[in-house]
């Protein structure tokens, strides 16, 4: 008898975590805009458990609820900027990030019919190693705040880590930018990118320094262009408007 009320509650606990997590309540909305789109960081309102983006593409919130950047998206060139939404959700309680990230999934899965899986492919990349000998970067302290800051033909990062340099190379070269530099903390840097254009076109200024070269003189790191294998998040199926709230 004690054994099946034991199974018995175990059996309802498993269902109960088996459950995808979901809002309490989620407004979802198409909107009609233009122009650049919002921010991703969902910083319209803070409290644990909300979540708040607006004026933004699909890829962004996809991006956020899979924590994933934008080359590990598969889908139809519409949710790259072409439409625009705002999502407003709340969760029953407290949640951590990771909780919320589930939930937005959830969401964006019933509201817009979407089907997703994922797989494995080979991509080219570049991947940022270390150079010979120290790498050219200052460690900053714990309480500096990251700032960056670029004035056409370099930037400089502080408080910032080296993926957050990386970032900016996926968005500007023509291929996705990985870092195994090997550098974990937080660093003031400088680097040159008079010779980077965007999108992996021509820089914008003629004869300016290759951003190879540039790395390498700048960090003391280098650029090397690979296949590597990434996994991606394959849009099967999805409904531009989302249903009714």
């Amino acid at each position: 008898m004690l054994l099946s009320r034991i199974l018995a509650v175990a059996l309802v606990a498993l269902a109960a975590w088996a459950q995808p997590l979901k809002f309490d309540v989620a407004s979802v909305k198409k909107l009609n805009t233009t122009g650049p789109p919002g921010d991703i960081p969902r910083n319209a309102d803070p409290a644990p458990g909300h979540f708040h983006m607006t004026n933004v593409p699909m890829r962004m919130l996809l991006e956020w609820a899979y924590d994933l950047k934008d080359y590990q998206i598969s889908g139809p060139d519409w949710i790259k900027i072409d439409e625009r939404y705002e999502v407003i959700a709340k969760a029953a309680g407290p949640a951590p990030e990771s909780e919320v990230r589930q939930m937005l999934q959830s969401l964006l899965l019933e509201r817009f019919q979407m089907k997703v899986h994922r797989e494995t492919r080979e991509l080219p990349v570049y991947v940022l190693l270390p150079g010979k000998g120290a790498p050219k970067v200052k460690e900053v302290a714990a309480d500096v705040q990251p700032t960056g800051r670029g004035d056409g033909t370099s930037v400089t990062f502080v408080g910032q880590p080296i993926s957050r340099f990386t970032f900016m190379l996926s968005r500007r070269m023509d291929r996705p930018v990985l870092d195994m530099s090997g550098l974990t903390g937080r660093y003031e840097y400088t680097v040159d990118t008079s010779g980077l254009g965007f999108n992996g076109r021509e820089p914008e200024v003629p004869g300016g320094t290759s951003i190879f070269t540039a790395v390498q003189r700048d960090l003391n790191l280098r650029l090397e262009a690979r296949k590597e294998p990434i996994q991606i998040l394959v849009i099967d199926s999805i409904s531009k408007v989302p249903t009714e709230n």
